[in-house]
């Protein structure tokens, strides 16, 4: 029997749009009241992923890929990237022109603040190098493909993930690492866990939950790591697959 279902948000909760579907709140809303409980695990921040979880009625949130971890607003789990590497990291990317973001908790700081994109949040406070010596949850580094690739291998202490135009930086660990002592406190074991994602940073909690779904619009390494694959954001995969696990009654209208 299934217990918890962790979900990523950026191509598994939200469409291709950004939006979430209201169909898909009810969905989840269906799980819950069968008492089942519902976490969002992500590489955003906590303000990042906030906005949905007050959406879906979550109050266990994984974030900045495992990184720090809330439930009940109690701190469960929280690790950060050395000050040393961060600030070499920003002051790399500066020196190259381009543009970092540092998080720590619910801030962030950046050398050319980049306002309005939605998971971006918290915005960021203007900044200088000094700033960013301090150990970071998070970091976002826009650089062209080739600095990109150079700079990724030389991360050694952390987790970094190449995102198409940007660089991120995270705790070294996974979601998976931040979601173990959040069902250890709970009492619920691997095998009674879901979850669902669609990126390269799920795959670690696909392959280790007892059960891991992948997105349609997951790439085919993501596939592979999951026991099965559902539809993808704009095809109502998520509701898909609840309705699947939890032989959800409520209608479904596609």
């Amino acid at each position: 029997m299934y217990r918890i279902v962790f979900l990523d948000i950026d191509g598994t909760l939200l469409d291709s749009q950004g939006d979430l579907d209201s169909k898909l709140v009810k969905t989840i809303k269906d799980i819950q009241q069968k008492g089942i409980l519902v976490g969002l695990a992500t590489g955003r921040s906590f303000d990042g992923a906030l906005k949905y979880g007050e959406q879906i009625g979550c109050s266990i949130y994984v974030t900045y890929n495992g990184g720090y971890v809330v439930s009940d607003q109690n701190i469960i789990h929280d690790v950060k990237i050395p000050s040393s590497l961060a600030f070499q990291l920003c002051s790399h990317t500066d020196e190259l022109g381009g543009t970092y973001i540092q998080y720590s908790y619910r801030t962030s700081r950046s050398n050319q603040p980049t306002r309005g994109i939605e998971y971006l949040l918290p915005a960021s406070e203007p900044s200088n190098l000094l700033d960013t010596n301090r150990d970071a949850h998070r970091l976002v580094l826009y650089l062209d493909q080739d600095q990109r690739s150079i700079l990724q291998e030389k991360i050694k202490d952390a987790a970094s993930f190449d995102e198409g135009d940007r660089l991120e930086v995270f705790p070294k660990g996974s979601k998976w690492t931040g979601i173990l002592p959040l069902i250890n406190q709970l009492g619920i074991s691997p095998e009674e866990v879901v979850t669902i994602g669609n990126g390269t940073n799920d795959i670690e909690m696909l392959e280790a939950a007892g059960l891991g779904i992948a997105m349609g619009n997951a790439s085919e390494c993501v596939k592979e790591s999951a026991d099965f694959v559902t539809e993808d954001n704009d095809h109502d995969g998520v509701i898909l697959a609840l309705n699947k696990v939890f032989n959800l009654q409520s209608q479904f209208i596609s």
